[in-house]
């Protein structure tokens, strides 16, 4: 598993604390699961292992579950062998779907949240990242010969989630979840588009290289201008899923 993997789960699975609740615990999974650090089939801690983690009591989680069960983020088997398994989250025609019941002052609202938060852990994930760790990273770079559109979109995502575990904030990488969740999916839409997989590629590599070589001004540029071409691209497209 990579570290940055590992940082951002330890941060979902971190205590809630005192003010913990069951819908603060379903909104924390349900955020994972949708951003993608909790993968679809992997199977969740039990329900006393769960309580555990978060600081919450048994009832509390097992509360949390039956929520996401309701929203078809989880399912539970019995038996042998069974649990509380992650389902996959919405399909690539929901997401444009939401695309199209947004509004334009909503759209543009949410990306200047998400530039703010991804732009400023690239600047943090320069100056405190160690070398050691950015090598894990490349693996996550798509050759321009890969066609397959979800690969891109789970690696994009992956890459930015990676990059916030590199700030070592658990309260940060929780933020950057939580836009993967809300908004993440939509910024990806355009991956389906050779040319802007091809601009991706670049800017991926550039945002990696920038983070080995600790130029924080550079990280942040890099991720600044992919997400800035990402919502041009996505503004043209809700605008024509609206006509």
């Amino acid at each position: 598993m990579r570290v940055m993997t590992s940082r951002a789960r330890a941060a979902i699975f971190a205590p809630i604390g005192d003010e913990g609740r069951a819908a603060r615990v379903e909104n924390r999974l349900a955020e994972a699961i949708r951003s993608g650090v909790l993968a679809h089939g992997e199977r969740l801690p039990s329900e006393p292992e769960l309580a555990q983690m978060l600081g919450v009591a048994t009832v509390t989680a097992r509360e949390a579950l039956v929520a996401l069960r309701a929203k078809g983020l989880v399912v539970t088997t019995r038996g042998r062998g069974g649990g509380s398994f992650v389902r996959a989250p919405e399909s690539a025609d929901l997401v444009e779907d939401r695309l199209a019941a947004m509004s334009r002052i909503e759209l543009r609202d949410r990306a200047t949240v998400y530039l703010v938060v991804l732009t400023g852990c690239a600047e943090i994930a320069a100056e405190r990242t160690d070398p050691d760790e950015v090598e894990d990273l490349r693996d996550l770079l798509i050759p321009l010969n890969v066609s397959d559109v979800a690969r891109w979109r789970s690696a994009d995502s992956e890459l930015y989630l990676s990059v916030a575990a590199l700030t070592q904030s658990a309260r940060m990488t929780r933020e950057v979840v939580r836009q993967e969740a809300e908004f993440g999916a939509l910024l990806r839409i355009p991956l389906n588009e050779p040319g802007f997989r091809e601009a991706t590629a670049t800017r991926h590599q550039e945002l990696v290289e920038a983070l080995a070589s600790g130029d924080a001004v550079r990280a942040r540029e890099s991720v600044r201008e992919h997400i800035t071409h990402s919502l041009e691209r996505l503004a043209e497209i809700h605008e024509a899923v609206r006509r």
